[in-house]
């Protein structure tokens, strides 16, 4: 994000009000984690799913918190700030991707004990089935934990008014990044469940009282805010090309809408959280209560992106990033200034960044920690192995992904990294969606066809991804000054997620080894049984 000398300046003399809070929350959040990491036992089923014992409320709270990632807070709000019915039915995408999870949510939490490796593994019992879950979990995890320390690093330095921008967020990456090694090595589910629900607690009471600033200053009139919002909005040209118009700018919308909505509600760190539930039924609560969560999210979420392009302005927000990701915190720091505690309102921002940012990633490597530890480890270890020396393979596990996540996001602090993102979700749509509907509903599935899904769909991504709008040619590139772009759209979804199912029919149809129907037919009674405890 590029913030402008004013922009810092204006932050700067706020106070040190929003610095004190931050240090507060980092206080706050070293000590619960180190609280709730101390009662994990032990054991494997305890430690990667809560002993599958979190009821539908609690684990609602801890979903919410795990689907609402910090950059899902930005761009949401950015997307609306700079183009509005683009944002609009970006998150209206990100509610309908819960809808696909509830039907699915079942049968998931049902079939296999941790991983998406041991899922897959239900129905092709192997090491390829567990190192394909362990490789499509990484391949979205990774990237996506990067993306959020580079983001709330930026956005956290700003915020806080600190005086060289690029060391300070490199600074604050590193702090962020550091204690989400600390609570995913110590922690597991349980610990990391109530911290998830005190997050969502914290961030959508943050985002009412932002939105509610906001109403305040049209005097709580939609009508004037949406009328301030259109005339903030006129003349933006600096945008990314997902929100340009013409064909090439309704056929990427209409991509990544596909992309989220199939690929966000079956994030490995997501499957992991619906095992956690009671039941399988209680799975399908669960869900429920978190598609209310994240539309009371979604509504403020737009409220601020109206609030943000009516108050300082499209071109504004587009300078600092084209992709919108700036918003949220200009949008704070215009309420700040305008107001009489603007420091209370900054230190809220900064808070609910954090937060935000902090919980997810700590998800994310758990997820990944988990996957190495249970599918690559365990079945390696043979009878060396046992509960307690999983668990030291997860928390090591930890330490190693977390660190790689931390080194890579200081080194690409400063640059364009939302293409990250794009490849997260696009590789969960293309390759883990395919791969499980396919399992989990056709009998004529072979582990073939499941591989080809796999990593057909991830090859897919890979290549797009690579020679699309999002790496290079154009301004909001990764390499804003080289052309190599032959694919026109920033997410791949809607030419990669029918191939990740198109490959896995094909190769099912001509794989040598026959399908497993009895298999499938067990499988299928045991994900549709509401008690099922595998």
């Amino acid at each position: 994000m590029r913030y402008r000398a004013e922009q810092f300046h204006a932050a700067e003399t706020l106070g040190a009000a929003p610095l004190v809070a931050f240090l507060l929350v980092v206080c706050l959040a070293v000590l619960l984690y180190l609280l709730f990491g101390a009662g994990d036992a032990d054991d494997t089923t305890d430690v990667y799913v809560a002993g599958r014992s979190l009821r539908p409320v609690r684990n609602a709270l801890a979903l919410t918190g795990d689907y609402i990632s910090v950059i899902t807070l930005l761009s949401v709000t950015g997307l609306v700030a700079l183009a509005a019915h683009d944002g609009m039915a970006m998150a209206v995408s990100g509610v309908a991707a819960l809808g696909v999870l509830l039907l699915l949510a079942q049968p998931l939490r049902n079939v296999g004990r941790f991983t998406l490796g041991d899922t897959w593994n239900e129905r092709f019992p192997g090491t390829r089935a567990r190192v394909a879950g362990t490789v499509a979990t990484l391949c979205f995890c990774l990237p996506l934990m990067v993306v959020q320390l580079v983001v709330a690093g930026a956005a956290v330095s700003f915020l806080l008014g600190l005086s060289d921008l690029g060391a300070a967020a490199q600074l604050c990456t590193a702090l962020i990044g550091g204690i989400m090694i600390c609570a995913s090595s110590l922690n597991g589910m349980r610990g990391n469940s109530i911290l998830q629900a005190i997050k969502t607690v914290v961030l959508l009471l943050a985002m009412a009282v932002l939105a509610g600033q906001v109403l305040d200053k049209f005097g709580w009139s939609p009508n004037r805010l949406i009328d301030a919002a259109g005339r903030g909005s006129a003349g933006t040209d600096e945008v990314g090309p997902l929100h340009h118009g013409g064909a090439s700018g309704t056929l990427s919308q209409l991509s990544a809408q596909i992309t989220v909505v199939l690929g966000a509600g079956v994030a490995p760190h997501i499957l992991m959280r619906l095992k956690a539930s009671e039941r399988g039924d209680s799975a399908r609560r669960t869900v429920k209560y978190t598609i209310g969560l994240v539309t009371v999210f979604s509504g403020l979420a737009v409220l601020m992106g109206l609030g943000a392009a009516a108050l300082v302005g499209a071109q504004s927000i587009a300078a600092a990033d084209p992709e919108g990701l700036a918003a949220v915190p200009l949008l704070a720091l215009q309420l700040a200034a305008d107001g009489s505690s603007g420091g209370a309102i900054l230190a809220l921002t900064v808070s609910m960044i954090f937060l935000t940012s902090l919980t997810v990633v700590a998800s994310l490597t758990l997820s990944s920690a988990a996957s190495l530890a249970h599918d690559i480890y365990a079945p390696t270890a043979g009878r060396k192995r046992s509960m307690t020396s999983e668990i030291w393979a997860m928390r090591w596990s930890s330490g190693a992904v977390g660190a790689l996540a931390v080194v890579l996001a200081v080194a690409l602090q400063g640059k364009s990294v939302t293409f990250l993102s794009y490849f997260a979700v696009g590789a969960a749509a293309a390759a883990i969606f395919p791969a499980l509907v396919l399992a989990l509903f056709w009998p004529g599935y072979t582990r073939t066809g499941m591989l080809w899904s796999v990593y057909g769909g991830l090859g897919c991504c890979v290549v797009l991804q690579l020679f699309g709008p999002a790496v290079s040619g154009t301004p909001a590139s990764i390499l804003p000054g080289v052309d190599f772009a032959w694919f026109p759209l920033e997410t791949t979804g809607l030419v990669s997620i029918p191939a990740g199912f198109l490959l896995g029919w094909v190769a099912s149809r001509a794989s040598a080894s026959p399908p497993t129907r009895a298999g499938h037919r067990q499988l299928e009674r045991q994900a549709l049984t509401a008690n099922s405890r595998p």
